[in-house]
C-alpha cells in the first residue's frame, strides 16, 4: 500500500464508515419500504407515483436529479481555479424553468404521453421517436456510469475505499432502490439526500471560514488574487468563463435537461395538475441555487484555506477534481464521523442523479420500444419487465463505470463530448415540432444530422486543435508557504476535465486555430440553432406541412395570452387554428391518435 493511501486510512476513521454506511441504507430501507407498500400496483404508480406526488418533495427530487457529485466536488474546483465568477452557475437553471413552464409543462400535460419522445411520433413519426428515445437511452447510460465513476475516483485518492468497491456500492443500492421501489422511492431518496448535500456542503463551508478567520479574510484573498471576477461579463466568446458564456451557453444546455428529458418529465406528469408541475418546477430552483452556491463560496473559501500552498502544485492531489475531499480531510481531522458524512454527500449527489436516471431509463425501453411491440402485456408483466430492465441498465451503468476506469480520461472526455453534442439538437427538434408548424419529418431528420455534425466537429476540433492558455484565464496559485512539499507525486488515478472540459492547454509557442476559439459552452447553442435553420431549409425544400391542416393540440404559439389582441394571437400562431374548446384538454396521445387527422399535409 502507497504512503498517500496509509495516510487516507488514517484520515477516515471508524466513525466516518457508520455515519457514511447509515446513509446508504436509509436509500436502501426506503427503497425496500414503497416495494412492499406498492407491490399490487399498477405501472403508472412505478413510473409516475400514481400521479399524485405532492409538488415539495417532486421539486426537491427534480433539483438534486441536477445536482449530481460533479457539483459537489466541482463547483469548488471551478472557483477555486476561475473564480467567483463560476457563482453564475447557480442561476443557469432560471431561464429553462421559465420556458418549461410557459411552452413544455403545459404541451405535456395537455397530451398526457408517457414518454417526452412520444411527442415525436405524433408530430412527425414513430421513426424519429425510436431514434431520439435511442440516443437518450445510451447517451444517458454513459453520463450515469461517469457519475458513478468520477465521485468513486476522487474519493478513492483521499479516503481508504477501493475503487471497485466503490463502483459496486454505489451501483448496487442505487440500482436496488430504484428497481423495486418505482418513482416514490426516487422521489423520497432524493429529498433526504437533498438534506444531507445541504448539510455536507454547509459543514465544510462553516468549518473552513472559521479555520481563515472568517469571510472578511475571504473576499481579502479573492480580491488580492484577482478571484472577485463576479461581474465579469466580457463579449468574448473566445473566453471560457464570464458572465455571458455561463449565463447564456449553459442555460441553454440546462434547457435541455428542464424542457426535453425524460428524467424530469416524468416528473411533471407526476404531479396532479399543470398548476402542481409548474410549482414543483419553481420550488426546484430553490435547493439548485443554494446547494450550487454554497458549493461554489467553498472553493472560494478553500483557496483562503490553501493560500500559499496550493495541494496541486505541492503535490498534495494529482488532480483539481480531488480538492474538496482533500480539504475535508484538513478540516475535521479531529472531528470524528464529520468526513464521512461529506463523503455521504457527494455519495448523495450521485444516487440521486443515477436513479432518476434509471428510474427514466426503464420508462423508455418500456414504452418506446417494448410496449408497442407486445401491446398485450398485463400491467403485472409490464412491472416486472419495468424491474428487470432497471436491473439491467444498473448492470450496463457499473460496466461504464469500470470501462472508464480501464480506459482513463480519453473515453471520459469522449462521452461528455458525446452527452453535449447530442443535446442540442434533441432540443431543437422539439422547437422545430412545437414553434414551426412547417417542419416536416424530413427537415426534423436532416436538421438534427447536421446539427450534430457540426457540434461533434467543434467539440472534436476543439481537443485536437487546443484553447490558447489566455482564454481559459486560470487564477494564480502558489507554494511559497508551504512546509513539507512531497518529493513525488502521490499514487491517485487522474480525472481528466469532467468539470473543465476542453481545457486542453498546449505549448506557449503553438498557434491556435481560430476557428475553435469559440468558448465551448457555446457549443449547445451552436448545435441549435444549425438545426433548427437546416431543419425549415429542408422542409421547405421537400414540401412543408400547411399549417391550417396542423394539429393545434401539437402547437405552441410563441405569444399566446387572452389578453392581446386577437391579431397578435393570430400571427403567432403562424395559421393554426385554436385548441376547441372541449371540457377536458388533457388529452392522451392515444386520444389523439384518435380523434385527430393526419398531422404530416
Amino acid at each position: 500500500m502507497t504512503e498517500a493511501n496509509s495516510n487516507n486510512i488514517n484520515g477516515f476513521s471508524t466513525s466516518d464508515f457508520i455515519v457514511f454506511l447509515a446513509s446508504l441504507l436509509l436509500c436502501v430501507a426506503i427503497g425496500g419500504f414503497y416495494a412492499y407498500k406498492d407491490r399490487k400496483k399498477k405501472v403508472d404508480n412505478y413510473y409516475f407515483g400514481g400521479k399524485k406526488i405532492s409538488p415539495i418533495p417532486l421539486g426537491i427530487s427534480m433539483s438534486v436529479t441536477f445536482i449530481s457529485a460533479v457539483t459537489v466536488l466541482g463547483y469548488p474546483t471551478e472557483s477555486y481555479v476561475y473564480g467567483i465568477i463560476s457563482l453564475w452557475y447557480a442561476f443557469t437553471l432560471v431561464i429553462p424553468n421559465i420556458i418549461a413552464c410557459l411552452y413544455y409543462i403545459p404541451l405535456i400535460h395537455r397530451l398526457q404521453v408517457t414518454t417526452i419522445y412520444e411527442y415525436l411520433e405524433l408530430r412527425f413519426d414513430v421513426k424519429l421517436r425510436k431514434l431520439q428515445s435511442a440516443i437518450e437511452i445510451f447517451n444517458q447510460t454513459t453520463y450515469m456510469g461517469l457519475t458513478v465513476y468520477l465521485p468513486a475516483l476522487a474519493l478513492n485518492a483521499v479516503t481508504p475505499l477501493a475503487l471497485t468497491w466503490t463502483i459496486i456500492l454505489t451501483s448496487g443500492i442505487c440500482t436496488f432502490y430504484t428497481a423495486f421501489g418505482g418513482m416514490k422511492a426516487v422521489v423520497w431518496v432524493d429529498t433526504i439526500q437533498a438534506g444531507i448535500m445541504l448539510a455536507g456542503v454547509l459543514a465544510v463551508l462553516i468549518r473552513t471560514t472559521m479555520i481563515v478567520g472568517g469571510f472578511n479574510n475571504v473576499w481579502v484573498a479573492l480580491e488580492e488574487s484577482g478571484r472577485d471576477n463576479f461581474w465579469d461579463f466580457n463579449p468574448d466568446p473566445t473566453l471560457r468563463s464570464t458572465g455571458w458564456t455561463i449565463l447564456v451557453g449553459v442555460s441553454v444546455t440546462q434547457s435541455i435537461l428542464c424542457c426535453c428529458n425524460q428524467s424530469i418529465c416524468q416528473r411533471y406528469l407526476s404531479c396532479r395538475t399543470e398548476r402542481d408541475a409548474k410549482l414543483a418546477a419553481v420550488i426546484s430552483l430553490v435547493p439548485k441555487i443554494v446547494i450550487s452556491s454554497l458549493c461554489t463560496i467553498s472553493g472560494c473559501v478553500a483557496y483562503t484555506y490553501f493560500k500559499g500552498c496550493d495541494p496541486i502544485k505541492a503535490k498534495n492531489v494529482s488532480k483539481p477534481d480531488q480538492l474538496m475531499p482533500y480539504l475535508v480531510l484538513q478540516v475535521f481531522r479531529d472531528m470524528p464521523g464529520m468526513t464521512g458524512f461529506f463523503v455521504a454527500a457527494i455519495f448523495s449527489g450521485t444516487l440521486s442523479t443515477v436513479s432518476s436516471g434509471i428510474n427514466a431509463l426503464s420508462s423508455l425501453l418500456l414504452e418506446d420500444f417494448i410496449v408497442p411491440v407486445k401491446p398485450q402485456l398485463s400491467q403485472t408483466a409490464q412491472i416486472v419487465i419495468s424491474k428487470a430492465t432497471a436491473l439491467i441498465l444498473g448492470t450496463l451503468v457499473t460496466a461504464v463505470a469500470y470501462l472508464a476506469s480501464a480506459l482513463g480520461g480519453n473515453l471520459v472526455s469522449v462521452v461528455l463530448i458525446f452527452r453535449g453534442l447530442f443535446g442540442g439538437p434533441v432540443l431543437a427538434t422539439f422547437t422545430l415540432g412545437m414553434f414551426f408548424p412547417w417542419t416536416n419529418a424530413k427537415g426534423a431528420f436532416i436538421g438534427q444530422i447536421v446539427g450534430t455534425a457540426i457540434a461533434a466537429w467543434m467539440s472534436f476540433g476543439s481537443m485536437i486543435h487546443g484553447k490558447s492558455p489566455e482564454s481559459l484565464r486560470k487564477m494564480p496559485t502558489s507554494i511559497e508557504n508551504c512546509t513539507n512539499l512531497a518529493r513525488e507525486n502521490t499514487t491517485v488515478h487522474s480525472i481528466q476535465d469532467y468539470t473543465i472540459a476542453w481545457d486542453t492547454t498546449s505549448a506557449p509557442e503553438k498557434v491556435y486555430n481560430p476557428l475553435y476559439a469559440m468558448s465551448f459552452m457555446y457549443y449547445t447553442s451552436l448545435a441549435i440553432f444549425s438545426t433548427v435553420v437546416v431543419g425549415l431549409i429542408v422542409s421547405l425544400l421537400t414540401g412543408a406541412n400547411k399549417p391550417k391542416h396542423m394539429d393545434p393540440k401539437l402547437f405552441v404559439p410563441f405569444v399566446d395570452n387572452k389578453h392581446l389582441p386577437d391579431k397578435i394571437r393570430t400571427f403567432f400562431r403562424f395559421g393554426v387554428p385554436e385548441i376547441k374548446m372541449i371540457k377536458d384538454q388533457s388529452l392522451s396521445a392515444k386520444e389523439i391518435r384518435i380523434e385527430d387527422t393526419p398531422l404530416m399535409s
